[in-house]
């Protein structure tokens, strides 16, 4: 009972109220209509658009990152391939480097060769023609000599020389010489 009678005093008391500031139970409800249905409006007008463009903005955002997520893979690969291509390349390189210093290296050889072989040939050559000189200025002392030997004894003897005698002479003053050039 103490319920009720508190009830009713508390709602005679806001009654009292409301009627000195001149609001009436009707005007409120009214008043509590129109805040429903403007908060319903607003939620269809304004916080329903404006939701779906926080959505839509999001979605963008995680498309955007997406795709800066998929680029930045495409870069890391890329730059991965390319540091790859540029590895090969390095070592493509060096294998080519090294085949030039062997064929340089094969091609000085062989220059060198061809040069000591001619340079043989032409010392071979040389001593040859060398020896072919030495032997007709041989020969032609041995005429020299012999000729001179032989107007020598001419003159010792007084008499003419067979060609027997002139031989002779001639074998005997060789022998001379080739011991004498021998010692």
């Amino acid at each position: 009972m103490f319920d009720i009678i508190s009830e009713t005093m508390i709602l005679s008391a806001f009654t009292d109220m409301f009627d000195r500031m001149g609001i009436s139970w009707s005007s409120i409800v009214l008043h509590l209509i129109a805040l429903i249905i403007l908060t319903v409006g607003l939620y269809f007008l304004l916080f329903k658009p404006v939701k779906k463009m926080i959505r839509e903005r999001q979605e963008k955002v995680k498309k955007i990152e997406k795709e800066n997520a998929d680029l930045n893979e495409e870069v890391k690969e890329l730059k991965s391939s390319s540091e790859k291509v540029l590895s090969e390349a390095k070592k493509e390189a060096a294998a080519i480097h090294e085949s030039v210093v062997k064929v340089a290296k094969q091609k000085a050889d062989d220059i060198v060769g061809d040069a000591r072989a001619k340079a043989k040939a032409l010392i071979d050559r040389t001593e040859t023609e060398m020896d072919e000189e030495r032997k007709k200025l041989q020969a032609d002392m041995e005429k020299q000599v012999a000729d001179v030997s032989v107007a020598v004894a001419e003159k010792v003897i007084g008499r003419g020389i067979t060609k027997e005698d002139n031989r002779r002479l001639i074998e005997d003053c060789l022998k001379e010489w080739s011991e004498k050039e021998n010692v």
